[in-house]
């Protein structure tokens, strides 16, 4: 829209005002030696494939680490509907708490 009195149009900026407030991300560790890393598989690219690679090199590359995998954990279908996410989200949360998880790897490309 044109503002005669200024002699510039107004314009919308492309992104919208930000709709949610920022959370703070979780703190990085500073090793995964030792630690016990969940894994979450979105049903994508081979999963049943490369989290047997991913568990070969971390163990390689990190003595002691302990890999929780994708498959005692809930899938995360890409697509479903908020309310169905929402609860697998939550199972995978509580299930990571419960098993002391340090750090999760999600998805699988895709």
């Amino acid at each position: 829209m044109f503002d005669a009195k200024d002699g510039f149009y107004q314009a919308l900026w492309p992104r919208s005002p930000r709709q949610s407030k920022v959370k703070a991300l979780a703190k990085r560790l500073d090793t995964l030696e030792g630690k016990t890393i969940g894994e979450v598989y979105n049903n994508h690219f081979k999963g049943e494939q490369m989290f047997g690679v991913y568990r070969r090199l971390f163990k390689e590359k990190y003595p002691g680490v302990k890999i929780i995998p994708y498959d005692q954990f809930p899938i995360v279908y890409v697509g479903g509907d908020p309310v169905s996410q929402k609860n697998t989200a939550k199972e995978i949360a509580r299930l990571a708490k419960a098993w002391e998880v340090d750090a999760i790897i999600t998805g699988n490309g895709g």
